[in-house]
Formats: structure tokens, C-alpha cells, sequence
């Protein structure tokens, strides 16, 4: 916990850090040289089991990395730990661990999960012959094993478990969305290290009254979560037209670098590097309406950053927070005390179901075959509600009920098992040979039924609570740096609430039990439409 200054002391600090300019040394990477051990000396050719089962998919684990091939002697001697792979899509991944099983082998391997439509049966699986100078593997090995990289500063007290908070700026304890010392101890009880905080954007780029206060105001509000013992991830606040155009208008970019000179110098020479971290713009608009986003505006703002705060660690995000864009950014572009943050809400019609653009659909379950009668039943049900919309024309009520009978056909995909489908992102992480620490699952939940647009939403917590065991559990088997959960209070609240705007002190005992818990979650009753 950091010590109080004197206002006097801190009004001194801030003066002096608004003029500051540091250099920076971007960290190194080091490659690992050690010799990797495998028991052949010439590759050894597998078919993978076709096995397709709630746990498998063609012969590779669904909730695991790994998979089953026949327990044959060949198979026995060949697939040991520390031996490397090689899959159909050319990947390579690393054994931990073998088991057999019967007639079969279960093979585990290092890295995210396996995606079995890629290399899943009719393919096979092979190992890798033993390097015969006792160099490493080649350079598009699991990263995990083949290169050792420095952790962004951020990291050194482990793995980020982490809240989105909203406290007042002015009223740090307020009954409604404060952070008593109360519900501070229910966080640190329940197992949370991080709070993830929203500075104004808007204040910053046209201060109200001048820089300095603003400044001071912010820093002011950053120290207040720091002084709780949690790490703090900062991020701006903003709106959806500000984002657009600090990056699109001259002007806009402008009072924005000037914006992050002062506030990067601010926070660097303030806060320590392993307690503090400044994230980047909030789920940027898309490439069609901020060209060059990022080819130019997120380089500029790390290089703005960085030559302030050497050693802190900057936070992006790709656009929208989607996963699948930040394959965009150019890694050259940023050192290692960078990380990249994602958005998992996939899909939006589960975890924003009743507001934003289907009002229509709610009441969908996690798993989602808990819904009785299932798909039909589901259709049939929102078609209902769409059709008892007096707010809709005849002919907007048939094209709705056309978008949400599409819109359900992808939720009932597979029946629900590839919800938040990150094999996209593991074959970024691998194939770029980015350290899995620098990646942080950055914001996910689920809303409530304590939404705010008065439309039903989601008054079955195990729902909630299996898409929060998912992520958690998917971001472990990455060993990426960790998650942030959306939200202590508000439409995806943590805290136990009895109606929008009143919160009370305890967390949501399902919902830490799915992101810190080790039993098994209950599936819960069966969701009808109503």
C-alpha cells in the first residue's frame, strides 16, 4: 500500500512530472538453448482416435490440451514427456504428460486447446526427431517451451484476477457504487489482486479548468485505489465519437498526445511499475472508421508513453477488444512491458441478452440444451414476443423474426460447445511467438437481470456462473496473464443486488465460486421462455 503524501509534496510531484522526459530501454528477449529430449531419432507417425463425445472432438480433448491415440507398443514408446509433436495444421506443441487408458493413450501437451476440426481424426499426429547437434526446436515451436521472455512489470505479483470498479470520483465509499472497506474485504477475501479504474478521457482532452487539476484530480483518484493494496489497471473512460476522433481528427490526436505526455509522466514517476498500468482506448472502433489505428495511432501513443514512463506497463486493445484482430498490430511496434488485452463476450446474444439490438432474446442458458425444447422452442418463444411488439410494423416483425431465427441457428451451433472459441487467438499467440503473459482476457460477464433499458434479462446465475468458469478456465490452459470481470456493480453486477442502482455488500457466492472455486458448478433447472 503506498503512503499518503502532503498535498503540498504531491502538488510538488505533479508540477515537476507534467514537464518530465524519460528515456526508455525496451526489455529483451532472450532465446531458451536447452536441448529437448525425444525418444526416436526418426519421427513417429499416429492416427488420432475418432472419438466425438462431449469430451472429445475427432480424438482431441474439448476443455483440454491434448488428445488419444491407440495404446499400440509403438505408441507407448514413442510418446513420452518432453517430447514434441508435430499436428496436420504444422504446429508444434510439447508433451507434459501420458496416461493410458485401456487400449488408449491420453497425450496432454503444453499451450492453449486444440481445435479438432483442424487436426482432429481422419488426420494423424506425429513426434519430432531428436535434433542430432542438440539444438532447439525450430523457431515455430509452443512458444511456452522454446522461449523464455521477460514478464511485463505488471505481472510481478502473479497473475491478474481482476473487477471493473466505478467509484465516484468524489465519493470513493458512496453507498451506491463505491468501495467501502466493506466490500473491499469481500474482494480481497474472495481472491481478487487487481481493480480495473476509468479515468475521464473527455476531462483530459478539454480540461474544465485547467491540466493541472485535471491531473491532479485523476492521479488523486488512481493513488485513492493504490492506497486499497490492489493492483490498478487504469483505462480511459470515453465515448464512442472520441475514440474516432483521436484517432481520425488532427486536432482531436493532438490534445491527446498531450494528454498522455502528462498523464504517462504522471503515473510513471508516481506509481510503482508493478502496481500500476495504463490501458490504452476502451474497444476501439473498427478498422473501416479509424483507418490506421494500427499501422500509426497505437505506436504513437506507446511511443508518447513510453519515452514518460519507461518502466510502466501500457496496455492495448484491437478493436472492439475482439480477439481475432490483434493478429493486426505489429508486435515490432511495442516492447515486452506491453500487453494486449481481449474482450470475451462471445457470443454478445448470450452475454448482452435483453438489451442493446435483440430486446426479444432472453432467457437463453448456459448450457444452452437446458432450454426446454430446445431450438424450435426457442424461435417459437422470441417470434412470440416479436409479434406482440406494438411497436413494430408487420414488416419489421418478419425481418426480425428472420435476424433472430439466424441469430439462434449460431447460438445452437454444436449445441453451445464453442461458445468463446479462441483457437484464432492461440494460433496468433503461437505462430507470432508472443509471451502468453503479455495477454490478458480483459473484460467478460454476464449481464443480469438488473439491466437498465427495463427488459428481462438473466435471472439464472449457473448460466452465469458456467460462461465465468469457461473463461477462467480457458485463460489458465493459455497461461495467459490473467482476466478482469465485468462488473462489482451495474447490469453485470458482482455484488448482490435487490434493484438497478442498489448494491449491497456481499459478492454473488456462485459467481466466486466459478471464478475461484474448484468444485464442480450446478447445472441448474430447466430455463423456459417466460
Amino acid at each position: 500500500m503506498l503512503n499518503t503524501l502532503s498535498n503540498q509534496t504531491r502538488r510538488a510531484l505533479l508540477l515537476s512530472v507534467a514537464s518530465a522526459v524519460l528515456c526508455c530501454t525496451p526489455l529483451a528477449l532472450t532465446q531458451a538453448h536447452a536441448a529437448t529430449s525425444v525418444s526416436t531419432e526418426t519421427a513417429y507417425v499416429s492416427k488420432i482416435n475418432s472419438f466425438t463425445s462431449k469430451d472429445f472432438l475427432r480424438g482431441i480433448w474439448r476443455q483440454y490440451a491434448g488428445l488419444s491415440v491407440p495404446a499400440t507398443q509403438a505408441s507407448i514408446d514413442a510418446f513420452k514427456p518432453c517430447v514434441h509433436l508435430r499436428f496436420a495444421d504444422g504446429q508444434l506443441r510439447e508433451i507434459s504428460k501420458v496416461f493410458r487408458v485401456g487400449s488408449n493413450l491420453s497425450i496432454y501437451v503444453k499451450g492453449g486447446l486444440l481445435d479438432g476440426n483442424k487436426v482432429g481424426s481422419p488426420n494423424t499426429v506425429s513426434t519430432v526427431p531428436a535434433p542430432r547437434s542438440g539444438s532447439a526446436p525450430p523457431a515455430t515451436a509452443d512458444t511456452s517451451t522454446t522461449i523464455t521472455q521477460a514478464n511485463p512489470a505488471f505481472m510481478a505479483r502473479g497473475d491478474i484476477k481482476g473487477i471493473d470498479i466505478t467509484p465516484p470520483v468524489n465519493d470513493w465509499e458512496a453507498p451506491a457504487y463505491g468501495m467501502t472497506q466493506t466490500r473491499l474485504t469481500a474482494l480481497s477475501a474472495a481472491g481478487f489482486n487487481t481493480l480495473r479504474v476509468w479515468i475521464s478521457l473527455e476531462e483530459f482532452l478539454a480540461p474544465p479548468v485547467s491540466m493541472e487539476a485535471t491531473l491532479s484530480r485523476w492521479i488523486g483518484y488512481i493513488d485513492r485505489a493504490a492506497q486499497t493494496g490492489f493492483r490498478v489497471q487504469v483505462a480511459w473512460a470515453s465515448t464512442w465519437e472520441e475514440r474516432i476522433a483521436v484517432v481520425n481528427d488532427p486536432a482531436s490526436r493532438v490534445r491527446f498526445h498531450d494528454a498522455l505526455n502528462t498523464l504517462c509522466s504522471a503515473m510513471g514517476s508516481y506509481f510503482p511499475k508493478q502496481q500500476v498500468a495504463l490501458e490504452m482506448l476502451n474497444e476501439p472502433p473498427g478498422e473501416h472508421l479509424t483507418p490506421g489505428y494500427y499501422r500509426s495511432a497505437a505506436p504513437g501513443w506507446h511511443s508518447a508513453c513510453r519515452s514518460k514512463a519507461p518502466d510502466m506497463t501500457i496496455i492495448l486493445q484491437p478493436e472492439a477488444g475482439w480477439h481475432g484482430a490483434l493478429n493486426r498490430f505489429n508486435l515490432s511496434d511495442f516492447d515486452a512491458n506491453t500487453m494486449f488485452s481481449f474482450h470475451p463476450y462471445a457470443p454478445g446474444e448470450f452475454t448482452h441478452q435483453g438489451i442493446g439490438s435483440q430486446p426479444h432474446l432472453y432467457n437463453v442458458p448456459m448450457p444452452i440444451t437446458r432450454y426446454v425444447g430446445g431450438q424450435t422452442q426457442m424461435v417459437a418463444d422470441v417470434s412470440a414476443r416479436v409479434n406482440a411488439d406494438p411497436h413494430l410494423s408487420s414488416e419489421r416483425k418478419k425481418s426480425e423474426i428472420a435476424r433472430y431465427s439466424r441469430l439462434i441457428n449460431d447460438l445452437w451451433y454444436d449445441n453451445g460447445s464453442r461458445w468463446e472459441d479462441w483457437s484464432e487467438l492461440q494460433r496468433w499467440v503461437v505462430s507470432s511467438g508472443t509471451n502468453p503473459k503479455r495477454i490478458i482476457a480483459g473484460e467478460f460477464g454476464v449481464v443480469s437481470e438488473f439491466n437498465y433499458n427495463g427488459t428481462p434479462a438473466l435471472k439464472d446465475v449457473a448460466s452465469r456462473a458456467h460462461f465465468m468458469r469457461k473463461i477462467r478456465e480457458q485463460t489458465q490452459a493459455n497461461q495467459f496473464a490473467g482476466w478482469v470481470v465485468h462488473q462489482a456493480f451495474g447490469d453485470f453486477n458482482l455484488f448482490q443486488q435487490n434493484s438497478v442502482g442498489e448494491h449491497g455488500d456481499r459478492l454473488i457466492p456462485e459467481l466466486t465460486e466459478a471464478l475461484f472455486g474448484s468444485q464442480p458448478l450446478q447445472l441448474g433447472p430447466p430455463v423456459t421462455g417466460h
